[in-house]
């Protein structure tokens, strides 16, 4: 029964997300963004960000403009996320030509632990840390769970939105539509 019941709760996380009121390692409750979001529909402009790359300097989602973007909100604790990655790095392979995944990491657990989590698996799309502040979480319509990535055309519009795990077919389909494959 108690392995029926843990099954059951990881599908669960799977299905929907780690919601933003999860508990960190110390028990006390995370939030990703609190408040109403500006934007971020399908639709919307993208908003732009200047984030702290994990590997040194800052990107600014303007400069990407030309190719489609995914942005993946996320983090290392995080059981749909973890599962979410592996797609995320074949995608920007299969794709690098017209497609650039961008991870922001929530990075609850520190830096180390997000560089360390990218080496161990082998990530090599970019990586950015989440302001302190979570104005970029705000500003994409209030990130309440993680994972929520949005995929973003080469004009800069939102084209997709999704929360929770999702198969690396569901990404694959809207990217080609977005990309012209």
């Amino acid at each position: 029964m108690i392995r029926v019941s843990a099954l059951l709760f990881i599908l669960i996380l799977a299905l929907v997300g780690c919601g933003s009121g999860g508990q960190n390692d110390e028990g006390t409750t995370m939030v990703v963004a609190d408040g109403p979001g500006t934007g971020a529909k399908r639709g919307d402009t993208a908003p732009d960000f200047d984030l702290e790359r994990l590997d040194g300097g800052r990107l600014r989602l303007s400069e990407l403009r030309g190719k489609a973007v995914v942005i993946d909100f996320w983090d290392t604790w995080c059981p749909p996320c973890r599962m979410a990655m592996p797609h995320l790095q074949e995608l920007s392979v299969e794709y690098e030509d017209d497609l650039v995944v961008v991870g922001v990491a929530i990075g609850r657990n520190g830096k180390a632990a997000v560089a360390k989590f990218v080496q161990e698996n082998g990530l090599t799309f970019p990586m950015v840390l989440i302001d302190e502040k979570f104005e970029t979480a705000r500003a994409f319509g209030g990130v309440q769970s993680i994972p929520t990535t949005f995929l973003i055309d080469a004009e800069g519009v939102v084209r997709e939105v999704w929360t929770g795990y999702n198969a690396k077919a569901v990404y694959e389909t809207a990217i080609s539509k977005v990309v012209g494959a």
